[in-house]
């Protein structure tokens, strides 16, 4: 390894373990003016750039020990050097190398042999971008400053109407910003308009409810964490598709609860939008995402608890859900033998929704034990001879005290499903609670192979029957590997003296492949809709 004197266009470091190339690079690159640092293998070459900051590194992809590719993919896991311009230097010229290369991290590829020219036009390029990226950045930081500083002069005392317009207000001044609005989530699956600025999506108005389609799906992306949101590839319905081809969102997080969204969109935020600026947008989004969070957080939780008392007060004292009963069907002869209670709710929340709202309200017994006291009741006009499947939470289940009563005058066979949402921290705790409730309670492991509810549910807790998840069985005509996964499922499940139950069987290809592989039990719209009991 030789070093050269750091020169005022910075130092290049040249990763070669050819002397001959190693030095003519570092004679070529002294001549135009530039430091040189030369390593001869990977491993020295990461030493060395985990101890300098280097403007740009030339890396040979056929290197003694770690490879060249392993080199790019270690400097860009480090958030010290993931932002260094990396060039590969190499003798494999194919469209396969070049590629593996740029997606491994590389910035640009250079096929020896080259002239001295067109390496140095491609280190300048490097530079000429990363000088551009500091000014955008340097830009950014102070636009960020001031508006932070800004931000920080706001009332937090006003109401959150009001706080969100400040703060709309305030990031429409920023240079490059052409669209921003603040969304809260009042509820699992509900979304209210707190302020926009020139940002027309989603079927939104100020202080509004948005439709509860676009709602439902904003809430799980927020709470999956920051997105890009495209008008092109959206999982927003056809009729409320943006406005703008491309906008920007972040979560607004107060002790890990989603509370809201900020979405952003950029006078450059296009669909065709390089990697880089839709990074900027993101990181804008997050950034700003965090202030308005501090900002709102307070009056926001306090208003979330106060509608989620709300509305949970509401349904159980109006009683406000209906049970639904969809027949579950012996899959060899077409005999109809239980059904599997479900829950609707009069205002239109998806079940889901709502025992999540339930759950974050600390009130999730109190909601299953009246929707289950209701299934129960009605269910006393559904055919004797079949059995009632009812779908229960482990916590439920625990709670010695509240089960037995409800399950006393069943009348008929019933069997508990444990919910897929619900890890469940002490099996034989469990078991124990299922085995108080006498011997005509069975258990269901609900959607297996999906969430909690794994194939370790059912080892652990050796149930009489176990749900195949529709998402399984919709198209598993199409595809084989879907079939011999069910048909070792079903060999397991007779192995264990289980009952295999298919649930979302909507059309006939997908009953027949099911026969097949002789499943023996299943539900869906093609076997019978959910539907109320004749009054």
């Amino acid at each position: 390894m030789t070093h050269g004197a750091q020169q005022q266009r910075g130092t290049i470091l040249v990763v070669d373990d050819d002397p001959v190339l190693s030095h003519l690079l570092a004679t070529v690159l002294t001549q135009a003016g530039f430091g040189v640092v030369r390593a001869e293998d990977g491993r020295r070459a990461l030493q060395l750039m985990s101890e300098h900051r280097y403007a740009v590194v030339l890396l040979d992809d056929q290197l003694p020990g770690l490879a060249g590719i392993e080199v790019v993919e270690a400097v860009r896991s480090r958030p010290e050097t993931s932002t260094v311009p990396i060039i590969l230097v190499t003798a494999k010229g194919s469209l396969d190398d070049r590629v593996r290369g740029l997606r491994a991290g590389a910035n640009d590829y250079v096929v020896k042999p080259f002239q001295a020219s067109e390496l140095l036009a491609r280190v300048d390029a490097q530079l000429r971008e990363q000088a551009a990226w500091l000014r955008i950045i340097d830009t950014h930081m102070r636009e960020r400053a001031r508006i932070a500083a800004a931000l920080c002069r706001v009332n937090p005392r006003h109401t959150p109407e009001r706080t969100a317009a400040v703060v709309c207000d305030e990031l429409r001044l920023l240079r490059d910003l052409s669209g921003v609005a603040i969304i809260s989530f009042p509820g699992p699956g509900w979304a209210t308009t707190l302020a926009c600025r020139d940002l027309w999506l989603w079927g939104m108005e100020g202080g509004r409810p948005l439709p509860h389609a676009v709602a439902r799906y904003l809430w799980t992306r927020a709470t999956e964490g920051p997105w890009i949101e495209s008008a092109v590839d959206t999982g927003i319905p056809p009729e409320h598709l943006l406005a703008q081809p491309m906008v920007a969102c972040a979560p607004l997080l107060r002790d890990s609860h989603v509370l809201g969204l900020l979405a952003l969109t950029t006078q450059s935020f296009v669909a065709s939008a390089s990697a880089s600026e839709r990074s900027r947008a993101l990181a804008a989004a997050i950034d700003f995402a965090g202030i308005a969070a501090g900002l709102l957080g307070p009056a926001l939780s306090d208003r979330l608890d106060d509608g989620s008392r709300t509305r949970l007060d509401t349904v159980l004292a109006e009683r406000a859900f209906s049970p639904v009963y969809q027949p579950i069907v012996d899959l060899r002869d077409g005999r109809l033998i239980g059904f599997e209670a479900l829950t609707r709710f009069t205002d239109g929340t998806p079940p889901e929704v709502r025992f999540a709202e339930a759950a974050s309200a600390e009130r999730s017994t109190e909601l299953e034990q009246a929707t289950l006291s209701l299934a129960l009741q009605r269910s006393a006009a559904l055919p004797e001879e079949c059995w009632l499947s009812l779908n229960v939470s482990p916590g439920l289940v625990m709670e010695s005290d509240v089960l037995p009563p409800l399950l006393a005058g069943a009348g008929r066979r019933v069997v508990l499903e444990i919910t897929e949402h619900d890890p469940v921290h002490d099996y034989q705790a469990l078991r124990r609670s299922i085995g108080m409730l006498g011997d005509n309670v069975e258990l269901s492991v609900d959607d297996a192979g999906s969430g909690f509810a794994s194939l370790r549910h059912v080892l652990a807790l050796g149930p009489s029957f176990m749900k195949l998840d529709a998402s399984w069985v919709s198209g598993i005509d199409h595809d084989p590997a879907r079939q011999a996964l069910i048909a070792g499922l079903s060999h397991f499940a007779s192995q264990t003296g289980c009952h295999l139950i298919a649930e979302g069987i909507e059309r006939q290809p997908e009953l027949d492949i099911l026969q097949q592989l002789e499943v023996e039990l299943g539900q869906g719209y093609l076997l019978g809709e959910p539907a109320p009991v004749p009054a």
